[in-house]
């Protein structure tokens, strides 16, 4: 992968199709040519793929820029969550400790912070949003963080994933903590989906991509719910990272044909005016606002 050469799209022997309704501020380009004729994909992360398995037009939306996504309270509050456990975490690693003011104070910081971009207010309140995310943080540091000991927190990574003679693959991320032997995501949701295990050992793309990066098999998701900490330990292995690996060669198959509308996956609950940012030029611009 080092050393390869790219060519800029739009030059004498690229014809890239522009999507439909771009726009140019938005735009982004998730394909190119290596100077040996290959395509090269760099839009692969675990969010693009778990976005792909819910609706194929999102997919294509996100990958190139055509829309951006609100700014919404539950995000918002996730986003203010994991910043007080990356200063946690970062603190211990460099042989210190907060206190649980310490991290309280923490948390207030980034949510000031963040509270005036928040453009649509689905499940919370700005007062209900504050009372859940000190919960969220009491719960995080009183049954999550006592045994964790952390090598890297937020570890980026962008590695190679697959190669053939039409195309180069690669894949990137970011991972919540890394331990010796176990790798960490911190969800805060409003509901506890930790009693859905089952699913997640048969789907879950994020465990098996950050085990393939890392190399390590553990995976743990630690869910502050509003009720208490759920907690799902999954195992990955290469028959998992296989599948990974074909998942993806399909996409990026389907990247490389530049069709200009994907599949509607329209058949769940994401796809809606609350949770889709592409809906209303989607399936809202053709049922007549019908959910």
């Amino acid at each position: 992968m080092n050393g390869t050469q790219y060519k800029s799209l739009g030059g004498e022997n690229e014809k890239l199709t522009v999507p439909p309704y771009c726009n140019n501020r938005l735009m982004k380009y998730p394909l190119h040519k290596a100077a040996d004729g290959r395509w090269v994909h760099d839009w692969v992360r675990q969010s693009s793929v778990k976005t792909a398995d819910m609706c194929l037009e999102r997919f294509r939306n996100d990958i190139w820029g055509i829309v951006s996504e609100e700014i919404k309270d539950a995000s918002t509050l996730g986003t203010a969550c994991h910043a007080v456990a990356e200063d946690a975490l970062n603190t211990r690693l460099n042989g210190g400790e907060m206190t649980e003011q310490d991290m309280l104070d923490s948390f207030e910081y980034y949510w000031d912070e963040a509270l005036p971009t928040i453009e649509k207010w689905y499940s919370y309140s700005p007062e209900s949003a504050y009372v859940s995310g000190i919960a969220k943080i009491k719960s995080w540091r009183e049954e999550v963080l006592p045994d964790l000991k952390p090598v890297a927190v937020e570890k980026n990574f962008n590695l190679p994933l697959y190669e053939d003679d039409k195309r180069i693959i690669t894949f990137s991320g970011t991972i919540d903590l890394v331990e010796e032997d176990r790798c960490w995501d911190w969800k805060f949701p409003g509901r506890d989906y930790s009693r859905n295990k089952w699913e997640y050992e048969r789907w879950d793309v994020q465990s098996i991509a950050y085990s393939l990066a890392t190399g390590i098999p553990d995976f743990s998701y630690a869910i502050m719910h509003p009720k208490g900490v759920g907690r799902m330990d999954l195992t990955r292995g290469e028959e998992h990272y296989e599948w990974f690996r074909q998942k993806v060669l399909a996409l990026a198959k389907l990247v490389e044909s530049q069709i200009g509308n994907y599949p509607l996956g329209d058949n769940g609950w994401w796809c809606s005016e609350k949770w889709c940012p592409n809906w209303a030029r989607c399936k809202g611009a053709t049922t007549g606002g019908i959910n």
